[in-house]
């Protein structure tokens, strides 16, 4: 079923269909209450009543809608009736990952790595907030003009977990890019992703897929047991760190794969600041198959590109003491017993001690104890509700600061907990003030490396995006995410997108539609792209585009020609032949009058109705595109008259269509009796029918003129 031209909830009007997968269909439409382009899914009609669809269509309007990422496709809007199930979200005018690696072949490294890094931050988010997408495939990433990218289709995305793990019943996902534990059935967790991001930085890199076969179960396969061709093998271009961070994605042991999204970000971000960087991951032995005795050291490192910083794990102190000498053991451990023995009186007697001051000082003749209290553990609670409830128990000593963690006004740190006290102990607390809150500065147009540490400074962190512009020189800063004046928490992350110079390879087919053929053609000349020009009989202004070979909105490669079609101004008038039927009763003679427009436009005598009783009447007829013709019959003896049809007529495509039905009975009412010989009467002038200025309000009440009889 087509939705286009109805409107849901009142609100969204569907204009026309974008996009159609096997359980929904897309369409463009428009939110009349936001007044903006929104995309609306709607699921199939024979999914309707399919549980496990319904399951996946909910499924997806809850995924998107816990998650507020650059990077992931907006929702607004969710409409789950019984009569259409349907997801409003952003509209995106852009096109697939897919489309862009067909078109391309072979992506630069660069730019892979900008387009994996979005992706590798919208699954770290998801992952976050507990959600696997279990679908990454380049048919579910959009592109925009500024290389900046939107992770959709959370269709099977799964929340429930067990032991931190995404329960999987069946095996889900695209075949090319699935998992080796997904293909398995297995229980799948945030690794599977990374998995298909490895594959998918492969098909990027190479220009073809890991894994191909002539069956998807033959894929699948592949991707359990099978090794798949070195990408450096496919385009020995490729950095060895680069291959190396595709293949440890790929590993097909989750455990030796990158346990996380930003784990993965961490090396593509060392990988861009030092090409020459060896990771190592070749060289790694797998533990679980590993003889127990085996150990672990360190790869061979590149001491001059190293960062010793983070180089901690494989401080000299942490190989195995067991090695050591035995006999130098033995007159160290001569010592031991005697000194723990040592220690452990003291203790005693300490404790004892302060046992008997405690006894004294609470329970003796000079004792002021007016009751105990146990202080429990007030982090994460609310102080003003802490406060009323130990009134007179406990003191609060409060200091405020900044947190991340907690909201305004909660407790995030305190002395003491779990110990007993006197009432009117004072406690010390520390109560969160909530996230420090900085207005995000104005860096467009500033340089990248001065931007960056203007941030900084200003207490942000600061994730730099590549993006293509056509107006911001490259190195300049195109815009920040969120956008400058934004109160925003300190310490956060503000995407700092900076300009690449304009898009190499593609450029963004204009609207043409309407311009003059001189205007047409230099903005295409500023697009560049060539141009070819015909004409094309159209009633249209003369001289005006009035269609165009590529499609506006959409990419295309530089000095493509597009060809636009020039209205000549006219159309020829095409001929056709309006045949009506009469009854078969019909009797005398009549005046048939044919209106356009409130105007008649053919008129046609039948002086012996018994003639064309049961058969039809033809008029010929000449028009342009499309329009309504009106039929009126007036009997010329009884002077009566009606209206008998109405037909859309459309010249184009040469039909001629009844709309509703033909009126017999009222023309059979205007027939004079069968023993009446009619006397020859006169047609009346045009002007006179119907008496009144347009077919539309005959002055007879009997009359079913068509009150909007307009061409449409």
């Amino acid at each position: 079923m087509s939705y286009i031209g109805t409107t849901l909830d009142n609100r969204y009007e569907i204009t026309e269909q974008i996009g159609s997968g096997g359980m929904a269909d897309v369409y463009k439409a428009v939110d009349n209450v936001e007044n903006r382009t929104v995309a609306v899914k709607i699921l199939k009609d024979e999914f309707s009543q399919n549980e496990e669809f319904l399951r996946r269509f909910r499924n997806e309007s809850k995924a998107i809608a816990v998650l507020s990422h650059p990077n992931i496709v907006k929702i607004y809007d969710v409409g789950l009736s019984d009569e259409i199930k349907f997801i409003v979200m952003e509209y995106i005018d852009g096109i697939t990952l897919k489309d862009f690696i067909e078109q391309q072949g072979v992506l630069r490294w660069k730019d892979a790595l900008h387009l994996i890094t979005q992706i590798l931050r919208a699954l770290q988010h998801a992952h976050d907030k507990g959600i696997v997408h279990r679908d990454i495939k380049p048919q579910n990433i959009m592109l925009f003009t500024d290389g900046t990218i939107k992770v959709m289709d959370f269709g099977i995305a799964r929340f429930s977990r067990v032991d931190g793990k995404t329960v999987s019943d069946k095996t889900v996902g695209s075949v090319h890019y699935i998992s080796p534990e997904q293909a398995r059935g297995d229980m799948t967790d945030e690794r599977s992703d990374i998995y298909s991001i490895g594959v998918l930085l492969y098909e990027m890199l190479t220009g073809k897929k890991p894994f191909d076969a002539d069956t998807p179960v033959a894929i699948a396969l592949m991707h359990m047991q099978e090794e798949c061709v070195a990408p450096r093998d496919i385009m020995p271009s490729i950095p060895d760190a680069l291959e190396e961070i595709t293949l440890h994605a790929m590993e097909k042991d989750p455990a030796r794969r990158y346990q996380s999204a930003a784990e993965m970000i961490k090396d593509i971000d060392t990988f861009k600041l030092d090409p020459t960087v060896v990771f190592g991951y070749k060289d790694v032995v797998n533990p679980a198959v590993s003889a127990p005795e085996t150990r672990y050291f360190n790869p061979v490192i590149d001491k001059n590109n190293y960062d010793y910083q983070n180089d901690d794990e494989y401080a000299e102190n942490d190989y195995d003491e067991d090695d050591d000498d035995d006999d130098d053991d033995e007159p160290r451990r001569s010592y031991v017993v005697p000194i723990m023995l040592a220690v452990t009186v003291a203790v005693v007697i300490i404790a004892s001690l302060v046992i008997a001051y405690y006894a004294i000082s609470n329970f003796g003749p000079n004792a002021t104890h007016t009751g105990n209290i146990e202080i429990p553990n007030f982090v994460g609670a609310n102080i003003v509700q802490v406060e009323q409830e130990f009134k007179g128990k406990l003191v609060f000593d409060k200091t405020e600061e900044y947190s991340e963690e907690y909201d305004e006004g909660i407790i995030i740190w305190q002395s003491q907990t779990g110990k007993t006290v006197r009432e009117g102990y004072t406690l010390q607390v520390t109560v969160s003030r909530g996230q420090k809150l900085i207005t995000v500065p104005n860096m467009v147009n500033k340089d990248a490396q001065i931007a960056t540490s203007e941030l900084t400074s200003a207490g942000f962190t600061v994730l730099p995006r590549e993006a293509y512009d056509d107006n911001i020189a490259k190195g300049m800063v195109i815009r920040t995410e969120p956008e400058a004046g934004t109160e925003y928490p300190e310490g956060k992350e503000v995407q700092l997108f900076i300009s690449q110079g304009p898009l190499e390879t593609q450029v963004k087919v204009p609207d043409l539609k309407g311009l003059t053929k001189a205007k047409a053609i230099a903005t295409l000349k500023e697009n560049k792209l060539n141009y070819e020009v015909q004409d094309q009989e159209y009633d249209g202004e003369k001289g005006k585009v009035v269609d165009q070979s590529l499609t506006p909105g959409t990419y295309a490669d530089k000095n493509t020609t597009c060809i636009i079609y020039v209205s000549t101004g006219e159309t020829q008038p095409i001929d056709l032949t309006l045949r009506i039927p009469m009854p078969n009763n019909i009797r005398g003679s009549y005046t048939i009058d044919v209106y356009r427009d409130g105007s008649v436009a053919y008129t046609k005598t039948i002086t012996n109705a018994e003639a064309v009783a049961g058969g039809t009447v033809s008029i010929d007829i000449s028009g342009k595109k499309t329009e309504r013709l009106v039929v009126y019959i007036r009997n010329t003896e009884t002077n009566g008259y009606i209206v008998y049809a109405k037909y859309d007529i459309d010249y184009d495509k040469e039909e001629i269509n009844l709309n509703g039905e033909l009126n017999e009975t009222d023309l059979l009412a205007i027939t004079p009796p069968e023993s009446t010989t009619p006397e020859p009467t006169p047609s009346l002038p045009d002007t006179n029918i119907p008496t009144q200025s347009t077919p539309d309000t005959p002055s007879q009440p009997d009359s079913q003129a068509d009150p909007t009889n307009t061409q449409y």
